[in-house]
C-alpha cells in the first residue's frame, strides 16, 4: 500500500511539473522554472532537460520554487503575457481590427507594445498587420484568439519583426521590468462595442 501511495504522489509530482513545463517551457526550457532551470539553463536537449526535470520535481520540489518566487518561479512570465494579450485582443477586437486595416492607431500600438515589439519596430509591424490583414481575419467569423495566433505567426515568418518582436520582451514588459504601454485601457467598457 505504501509503494502505491508514493507512486501516486509521484505521478502527481511529474504532472504538475509537467503542467508548470508546458507553461514556463519558452521561458526556461521544457523542464520550466525551478532549479533545474538554474542548474541547466535553456539547453533544450533532451537530457539537459530530463536532469533539469528530475531536480525540479524530485530533488529540490518545483512546487517551492513556484510559492517562494525564486529559481525562476516569479510572478508574470509567459503566463502572464499571453493572458494580457489575449485579453487585450477579446476586449479590444474591434477596434484593433479597425486599427489594423488602416496600419495603424492606438490600439494597434498598444497591441504590438504587448507582443513585445520595439518602438523602431512599429511602423514595420503597423504596415505587416495592414498588408496580411486578410490572413489575420480571414472571415467575419474569426475569433480574437485566432487573430492573436495568426498574428505571431506572421510576427515569426518575418525575419525583422521576429527579432525586433520578441517573447522574452513580452514576458519582461509582463513581469513589470519594461514600462507598461501607455495604452487605451484593457478596462474599455464593453457597452461601447
Amino acid at each position: 500500500m505504501r509503494k502505491l501511495v508514493t507512486g501516486a504522489g509521484l505521478a502527481a509530482v511529474m504532472m504538475l511539473g509537467g503542467a508548470t513545463a508546458r507553461a514556463q517551457g519558452g521561458a526556461y526550457g521544457m523542464a520550466g522554472c525551478g532549479l533545474g532551470s538554474l542548474a541547466f539553463g535553456k539547453d533544450n536537449t533532451k537530457m539537459m532537460q530530463i536532469l533539469a526535470g528530475t531536480t525540479n520535481n524530485i530533488l529540490f520540489p518545483q512546487t517551492f520554487a513556484i510559492t517562494s518566487g525564486t529559481s525562476n518561479c516569479v510572478e508574470g512570465g509567459v503566463v502572464t503575457a499571453e493572458r494580457e494579450q489575449t485579453a487585450f485582443a477579446e476586449v479590444n477586437f474591434q477596434d484593433l481590427k479597425r486599427n489594423m486595416a488602416m496600419g495603424g492607431g492606438e490600439y494597434l500600438t498598444s497591441f504590438s507594445t504587448l507582443l513585445g515589439c520595439e518602438e523602431s519596430a512599429k511602423p514595420a509591424f503597423f504596415k505587416m498587420s495592414q498588408e496580411k490583414y486578410s490572413t489575420l481575419v480571414p472571415t467575419a467569423e474569426t475569433t480574437p484568439v485566432a487573430m492573436l495566433s495568426s498574428m505571431k505567426q506572421q510576427i515569426k515568418a518575418d525575419p525583422a519583426l521576429a527579432a525586433q518582436c520578441s517573447d522574452e520582451r513580452a514576458i519582461a514588459r509582463a513581469q513589470g521590468k519594461l514600462p507598461k504601454p501607455t495604452d487605451v485601457a484593457m478596462t474599455k467598457s464593453a457597452t461601447v462595442k
